[in-house]
């Protein structure tokens, strides 16, 4: 995708990738952002009977052993450690194929430079582009071109 990341959380995202493999969670995403000493490091995670905030509890407490031992942010920070909620981010590119059939909003930057955003069923990804099946016909978008995404909780495959 296209979206950078901090270079700190670029840094320490493979020792907290496997780590909560370790735990038997995903990581789904990591930010770090704020002012110096008034900074926010937010890991989003989850697993596949889906996370509640005694995981949250759990994971922020190693975590911080982790983090304590990396001693990646030289000012003072904030850790939160969160599910992703019903609206999941869609942050790695397999992200896209493996929610495959969900409604997605997906916010990028088309071909003349002007930021759109989609609504549409996902229906894969093909070549370093997605699909959004929406209302208008088909959307393809390019991988490198999306700035954010996020599933968006479906209420009438629910009542359906």
């Amino acid at each position: 995708m296209g979206v950078s990341q901090h270079p700190v959380a670029e840094k320490i995202q493979p020792e907290i990738e496997q780590m909560l493999a370790d735990y038997g969670y995903e990581l789904v995403q990591i930010k770090l952002g704020g002012r110096p000493a008034h900074q926010t490091l937010t890991i989003v995670i989850d697993k596949p009977d889906g996370v509640d905030s005694n995981d949250c509890q759990y994971v922020s407490q190693r975590l911080s052993l982790l983090l304590d031992m990396l001693d990646p942010i030289e000012s003072s920070y904030n850790l939160i450690v969160s599910s992703p909620g019903i609206e999941r981010p869609l942050v790695k590119d397999d992200d896209f194929e493996r929610f495959a059939g969900e409604l997605a909003r997906v916010r990028f930057v088309s071909k003349n430079g002007k930021r759109q955003t989609v609504v549409g069923r996902l229906a894969g990804t093909a070549e370093g582009e997605i699909t959004l099946e929406t209302s208008e016909g088909r959307v393809d978008i390019a991988l490198a071109d999306i700035e954010t995404a996020n599933l968006i909780y479906d209420w009438e495959k629910e009542v359906g």
